[in-house]
This record gives C-alpha cells, structure tokens and sequence, in this order.
C-alpha cells in the first residue's frame, strides 16, 4: 500500500493516531518524492510527519533502495532523545513495519526551514555553530559503544544511497584516482566507530526561535565521522558555487561548522576525522559534477573550478581545518 493524501485520513484513524470523529485532516505532501512519499497532516490539535520509505528512487534508470532505512530513523530518533535535548528532535509515534511508514510530530508551525533561510540570502552562522556542536555531541556519546554499534550495523540503504552514487560513480570519471577513492571509500566502512548520521544538510535543518530542529535519519549508521563533516560542507560549497554574490558566507557556514565541531569533539580519533574529512570532500565534490545524480552549477567554468579544488582536497596534505576552509575560500572566491 502506498499512502496518499485520499487514504491518509483511514489510515491515520485505523492507527488511532486520530479520531474518527476529528474534523478531516489538512494533507499537504512536502519534499520532492524521489525517494519516499512525506506528507505534513495536521489537525486542530496535532502535527504530524507521516513519510513511507519508497523502493527505488523516482528516476529513468532502476535504483533500487532498502525500505528497511525508515527502522533506522526509527531507531536513530530514539537514540538521539538520550543524548540531545528533546527540544531539537521530533518524536516517534508510529512504525509501521509492514507498510515502511514512520509517522513523527511535526516541527512547529513556527519553524523555517534553513534551507529556506539561505535560499533568501538569511545566512545564521550560529544555526551552522548549532549544527556543528550537535553533531559532535552525538558522535562523542556513540563512540566505540558496544550498546548502540549493534542497532545500526546495517549499512545497505547507506552504501546504495551515498557510495555507490558519490563515490563508486566517480572512479569511472577517473580511473586514475581508483585507488584513493577506493581507500576513502573503505574506510568510510572499514573506520566504523560512532553513529554517522548521513544526512545533516540545511534541507534537513528547521529553525525555531533560533533553536536547530533536526530532521530525517534514514541514513543513520555505525561509520566513519568524516562522511557527515563533508556530506554537510559539500552542501555548502554547491550553494556557493550557486550564489556568487554571497559566496564568502556559505562558505564561511563551512569553516565556522567545522570549527564548532572540533571544539567539541573529544573522542580518541577526532585528528583521523580532520584528515579523512578533507579526502571524504574531495569525493563528494566530484560526485557533485560526476556522480550518479550530478548537480547543475552556472557555468563550465564553475564546473571545471569544483573538480579542480577536488581533486586538489584528495591530495593536499592540509592538515589544520583553518587552512583547508581557507583553501576552499580561495579557490571558489579568486577561481
């Protein structure tokens, strides 16, 4: 069964998340649909996300993914309520394991998407400090935990979805950068040693009164800390790459990110993630260009620009976070 704005009212009632006698519920569906179906509902009394995890993502060629990653949000959710203020995260109210469904509140009708915020030229760098200290937080209290390693052991929907597009897509770009890639992507596996989350960009960022709301784990996994750094930073520098006149600030949400992070980073690898997160962006930066999906920047120029500065990250022996976001800075600005 696939959910729809039609069914949603039976559905939601048949799982007593409603009331029979409620008033019918507002359906609105968000996101682009590619790879689940998410709907806002709301009600006089309730906000809810409901989102069903789709088999394949909604393009030509057939991508098959694991429906299985709508538990790993579940399981991710309810983790992060032990470690983060329950303030910044939604709730779990259903799971439905026959359907692949996850049903959460919802942030509150006062949030704002920072993706929006961006986009309208509103760039908080204390939203990416934010950003920067939860996440270190989170790969501090998961660390080479042999409590939570078993529950999110599960990499499949993680590999389909992120190395085999980003990473494995490109060694066919550049057969001659095989082996480094190879060994970057590895490691990504190899070096598990916290929960990764997979997915921290502004897409998946709210705002509430100046409070970071997070959102959509379905990419949670024990891996390498290095993948969410760059997977956040590749995000931004595709974003200032796109918006010329306000490059500097993106990319200064880069390095203020990356520093709030390393501040508060304390477990025993953390110089091991500067250095594999600099390689880990250099591959998420061709991938941008050459990866399964690429992504549209202005001009060949632009283009040419971004798989020079990453080839050049998976080769630099930069090892201080101020020089490689300096680096970057320099690229992207002087060209």
């Amino acid at each position: 069964m696939n959910l729809d704005s039609q069914s949603m009212q039976s559905y939601l009632v048949r799982k007593r998340l409603i009331k029979d006698t409620d008033a019918p519920p507002r359906v609105t569906q968000i996101g682009d649909g590619m790879k689940n179906l998410v709907y806002l509902v709301t009600t006089p009394s309730e906000r809810l996300i409901v989102k069903q995890a789709l088999s394949r993502v909604q393009v030509k060629e057939r991508w098959w993914i694991d429906r299985r990653r709508i538990f790993a949000e579940n399981s991710c959710i309810k983790l992060l309520h032990q470690i983060l203020s329950p303030a910044v995260l939604p709730e779990v109210l259903l799971e439905d394991r026959t359907d692949f469904i996850l049903v959460t509140t919802a942030p509150a009708d006062t949030a704002v998407l920072w993706e929006d915020d961006l986009e309208s030229g509103r760039i908080d760098l204390q939203v990416a400090v934010q950003c920067g200290e939860l996440l270190a937080t989170v790969h501090n209290e998961t660390f080479r935990n042999k409590e939570i390693q078993p529950q999110f052991t599960e990499t499949k929907a993680f590999e389909q979805m992120r190395l085999e597009p980003y990473y494995e897509r490109i060694i066919r770009a550049y057969p001659d950068m095989r082996k480094v890639i190879e060994e970057q992507t590895q490691a990504l596996t190899r070096e598990a040693c916290c929960l990764v989350l997979g997915d921290l960009r502004p897409r998946n960022v709210h705002i509430v009164n100046g409070r970071v709301y997070l959102v959509d784990f379905a990419m949670a996994h024990y891996g390498c800390p290095s993948f969410d750094l760059a997977f956040y930073a590749t995000d931004m520098c595709v974003k200032a790459m796109n918006n010329s006149t306000q490059k500097a600030a993106y990319l200064e949400a880069v390095n203020v990110f990356w520093n709030a992070y390393f501040q508060h980073a304390r477990y025993d690898s953390v110089q091991d993630t500067a250095r594999l997160a600099v390689c880990d962006l250099g591959c998420q930066l061709l991938a941008v260009t050459d990866g399964r999906q690429p992504q549209m920047l202005p001009d060949e120029h632009t283009t040419e620009l971004s798989r020079r500065m990453a080839q050049s990250l998976l080769f630099t022996r930069l090892e201080h976070i101020e020089d490689i976001t300096e680096f970057i800075t320099r690229t992207l600005i002087d060209g």
